[in-house]
């Protein structure tokens, strides 16, 4: 499945991910339990590099319509040049308001 990250606020995707994987950690993680990972041939789609905005909730939106309030937990490169990482999933998922 694909996505798009936005900032908070901002109606431009600051990245567009060419794959996402929707994870639920076990019963540990009992606050915040979902984690996508995603990969990307290009990370930042636009002029703002995503990795500053870590500390910023930001809104990632599925090609399928739902939506999530997301921190941007871990960001590195595959070994073909691809952006990877993992995103917390703050809450729960809902209907894309924006779409």
């Amino acid at each position: 499945m694909k996505a798009m990250l936005y900032l908070s606020g901002k109606e431009e995707p600051v990245a567009v991910f060419d794959e996402v994987t929707i994870v639920t950690m076990n019963d540990n993680h009992k606050v915040s339990p979902a984690r996508i990972s995603y990969k990307s041939k290009q990370l930042s789609s636009g002029k703002a590099m995503v990795e500053l905005y870590r500390h910023e909730k930001m809104r990632l939106q599925l090609e399928d319509g739902q939506e999530a309030e997301v921190l941007l937990t871990h960001s590195s490169l595959d070994m073909e040049g691809n952006a990877v990482g993992v995103l917390r999933v703050l809450g729960d998922f809902k209907e894309a308001a924006h779409a």
